[in-house]
């Protein structure tokens, strides 16, 4: 675990399928951003959920996902 996770105060969790909320998430402030891509993705969303994942981490953007 990094240092930067250990001392984390704050976690957002944003759902895998909301890709319209990933950069309003990455900006709020919080320690760290989880992209959901489990319990807030329904079943039949997931495919579609990890592509927006994948496709907004790809500009070398972080966030951890759960």
């Amino acid at each position: 675990m990094t240092r930067e996770l250990a001392a984390a105060r704050t976690f957002l969790f944003v759902p895998g399928d909301r890709p319209d909320r990933f950069g309003k998430a990455a900006a709020s402030g919080a320690d760290a951003v989880i992209l959901d891509l489990e319990d807030a993705v329904s079943p039949d969303r997931k495919d579609q959920a990890r592509e927006h994942v994948r496709r907004w981490l790809a500009p070398c953007r972080q966030a951890m996902v759960g």
